[in-house]
């Protein structure tokens, strides 16, 4: 991973700068290292790059009103991923990370202060976009309804489905699992997973969720410890082959696009169009399933592995170890469906 500090490096400023440059070059590397997770190294390292390439300036020449004209430059000129002006959260991440290196670089003694101090945020709702499934109208029920079982695809996207509405897991915390994630104790299943942020956790899963599970597993062969949990179809694996990604019969994990797809496909089967639904609004799902069962605030936040309830009242009214209970709630309201739909 490179930590260029700019793309653009002026020679009369390179000059200028002597052996500081290297400086400034070993504090990236350093400020990378000490990040919390791989995923933050790499957003953050991309932001980094955004804006060195904005301003063309070396770190120490930075002022304020750099970060100004930068943060401007997102609100109001088109990304060329998207064609439109990134989103106010996307703001304030970039700001962030930018501001995260000068703070450590005011540690190093490689400047004596943070040009993004005094750079306003964009005010932002959260989760002021968020779609879930209605438990009350039975949406969630309706979405399940809408997964063939019989198939072999359809037992694989049920049991998915099911993790995400019972575990209240996010999307890529799934797309990473491995058969060697599970443990069983008993009629009991357990599973390890990096949360958001790097950390480790194991949680014990609903019987409904393990029940899915156990039944997509069973439709394939030859099992390993870091067979993915989750693996795409035929036409996936064999979209995989034709670009050399994956050997000709090799198990390709599903990945993180593939479940979106996947998502809006059932939405859109069940509802006639999609809702905006994505991997994400089933977590809200989860949410508002688990109170509306009678689990708790704390419980729920417990779920959603949270820091503070703050955080979790958003969920509910804008949308350490597992709380089994409350997964046992979730898991038995999809067991009383799937009982009544047999």
């Amino acid at each position: 991973m490179t930590t260029r500090l700019a793309t653009r490096r002026p020679a009369a400023i390179a000059t200028a700068q002597g052996d500081n440059f290297a400086d400034w070059e070993a504090a990236a590397g350093d400020w990378l290292k000490n990040l919390s997770s791989e995923r933050t190294r790499s957003t953050y390292l991309d932001a980094w790059k955004d804006f060195a390439a904005f301003v063309g300036k070396l770190p120490d020449q930075v002022a304020q009103g750099d970060c100004i004209a930068y943060k401007f430059h997102l609100k109001t000129d088109p990304s060329p991923k998207t064609g439109k002006p990134v989103a106010q959260s996307t703001i304030n991440l970039r700001l962030s990370a930018v501001s995260s290196f000068f703070t450590f670089a005011i540690e190093r003694g490689l400047r004596p202060d943070n040009p993004c101090d005094g750079v306003k945020r964009e005010s932002v709702t959260p989760y002021g976009r968020a779609t879930w499934l209605s438990p009350e109208e039975g949406e969630d029920l309706a979405f399940l309804d809408a997964i063939d079982t019989t198939t072999t695809q359809g037992r694989r996207d049920y049991a998915l489905a099911l993790l995400y509405l019972t575990g209240a897991f996010r999307v890529s915390e799934v797309a990473r699992l491995t058969v060697g994630d599970l443990r069983r104790l008993g009629r009991r299943v357990f599973i390890t997973y990096d949360r958001k942020g790097g950390k480790t956790e194991e949680v014990q899963l609903a019987a409904a969720a393990a029940d899915a599970l156990d039944a997509a597993l069973a439709d394939r062969v030859n099992l390993r410890d870091d067979s993915p949990l989750f693996v795409a179809g035929a036409q996936g694996r064999r979209a995989a082959a034709a670009i050399g990604r994956y050997a000709d019969g090799e198990e390709k994990p599903l990945t993180t696009r593939a479940i979106r797809y996947l998502v809006k496909t059932y939405a859109r089967r069940a509802f006639g169009d999609d809702k905006g639904l994505r991997p994400h609004s089933l977590r809200h799902t989860a949410a508002k399933a688990a109170e509306a069962e009678g689990a708790t605030m704390s419980e729920i936040s417990r779920l959603l592995k949270h820091s503070n309830m703050g955080i979790t009242s958003i969920y509910l009214h804008a949308t350490s170890k597992s709380d089994a209970k409350t997964a046992a709630l979730l898991g038995s309201r999809y067991s009383r469906h799937a009982a009544a739909a047999d």
